[in-house]
């Protein structure tokens, strides 16, 4: 269509402007290309510190409270149970930073990725920068960033801690 219009002798050709032809115009110039990867590189990175910091918190919070679960376990309370209980603690704290985390970052994508987004010649590019979220690629790092810290949480709850010894080291407290 855009070659049949741009073939008419009534129609001046640079006037016509096809989202496509931008778009990969776009895609294949590398200064326009350096912010779309550097946001890419920065979800990547921000994904495993919010991956291990909720490990390290998970973990932290788990050794804190060894003399409670001693208690619990010298009470008769299953490994397993108090396994559930943790990942249960975990996993609301884990779904709701990244509840917050998802609507945050996807608001901020569509306010800052527009402004930053600049053609070979500095300028924003006409029509302006259509800012799309993959779901599934979304769905997929958020799964993995839940994971880690769900995993450590159930290895460090599950293993084999003495009660007597958990409760001795922190002076029965």
């Amino acid at each position: 269509m855009a070659a049949a219009l741009r073939d008419r002798p009534d129609m001046d050709p640079s006037r016509l402007v096809v989202r496509d032809e931008i778009a990969e115009e776009l895609r294949d110039d590398p200064f326009g290309a350096g912010p779309g990867t550097a946001f890419g590189a920065a979800a990547v990175a921000a994904a495993a510190l919010t991956a291990v910091g909720f490990a390290v918190s998970a973990a932290g919070s788990l050794r804190e409270r060894s003399a409670e679960f001693a208690v619990l376990r010298a009470l008769g309370t299953s490994r397993r149970r108090l396994a559930r209980v943790v990942l249960a603690e975990h996993g609301v704290l884990v779904g709701l930073a990244l509840t917050v985390g998802v609507l945050l970052g996807a608001v901020l994508a569509r306010a800052v990725v527009p402004l930053i987004m600049l053609t070979a010649e500095a300028t924003h590019p006409v029509p302006e920068v259509l800012v799309e979220l993959p779901v599934l690629r979304v769905a997929a790092l958020l799964a993995a960033v839940a994971a880690v810290p769900l995993v450590i949480t159930a290895v460090l709850a599950l293993r084999r801690a003495d009660p007597v010894t958990s409760l001795r080291e922190r002076g029965g407290e």
